[in-house]
């Protein structure tokens, strides 16, 4: 016993470095972890037309044009592993001729689950008949902050950035 007393501030010090050594490996797996987590749940905001009752299929001339003339709205969807939240969005009207009105539509979602869409109030005819720059920027669950950009002309995405 008496060699204990000895070598206690020894031991006391190895096991001191014993332990910071096994704190310091619990902070790196748990870093890991961490990134691991985030990129699993990662949200990817974009936008999508409102899907069409299946009997609004027409397909033969002269009727197509009528249908994809109908009314409709966009939605925003989730297209991500993981949750996006405080998503804020924008459609602005790039063509709009100059001194007349210039369409900016705006919306919030706090909470959008990945696969699930929300129904925005412009109407799938507005973004047919003109160029817009759609653009959303959200977070994910860890609080990293994401972008979403769309280039929409004449109802067709032209090009899409996701940050």
């Amino acid at each position: 016993m008496e060699c204990f007393n000895h070598f206690a501030p020894a031991i006391q010090a190895l096991a001191a470095i014993f332990i910071l050594l096994l704190t310091g490996i619990l902070a790196y797996a748990t870093w890991q972890y961490v990134k691991v987590s985030e990129a699993l749940q990662k949200p990817c905001v974009t936008v999508q037309s409102e899907p069409r009752a299946g009997e609004d299929a027409i397909l033969e001339a002269p009727y197509v044009t009528q249908v994809a003339q109908q009314e409709g709205y966009v939605v925003i969807r989730n297209i991500g592993t993981g949750p996006a939240l405080n998503v804020r969005f924008g459609f602005l009207h790039t063509n709009a001729e100059p001194g007349g009105p210039v369409m900016h539509p705006t919306g919030f979602v706090d909470y959008l689950q990945a696969g699930q869409q929300w129904r925005t109030q412009v109407s799938r005819t507005s973004l047919s008949t003109g160029n817009f720059a759609f653009d959303a920027v959200y977070e994910s669950l860890s609080g990293k902050k994401h972008q979403t950009k769309i280039s929409i002309e004449s109802g067709v995405i032209k090009s899409f950035d996701f940050k």
